[in-house]
């Protein structure tokens, strides 16, 4: 199986899970906790393709914004967010060029 069916299988299977979970847990609310679903679901697939400062930023900002829905509190919750994602590109240094993992 090549890398972009696991990556795609992968991000496939935890978005399902996820939802499935939304719709089974009848005190959580179908949206804002989306976001949150879709930020672990893509976790896998941008960690192969682009490396970890781009995915956690990605799922970061996801999860970051189901939370600040969730309590209300969007205004110090995107700066927090911006907060961390200046931290992910001081940890996690872009590379140029080539992606982290290249198929041959």
């Amino acid at each position: 199986m090549d890398r972009k069916k696991t990556t795609s299988s992968l991000t496939g299977g935890l978005l399902l899970i996820g939802m499935a979970i939304l719709f089974l847990v009848k005190e959580v609310a179908f949206f804002p906790w989306i976001l949150a679903v879709i930020g672990v679901a893509i976790l896998p697939s941008t960690i192969l393709k682009k490396g970890w400062q781009h995915s956690l930023t990605g799922s970061t900002w996801l999860i970051g914004l189901a939370i600040c829905f969730y309590f209300n509190v969007i205004w110090p919750g995107v700066l927090i967010l911006v907060g961390l994602t200046l931290i992910f590109e001081g940890l996690f240094p872009k590379i140029r060029g080539n992606n982290v993992f290249e198929d041959e």
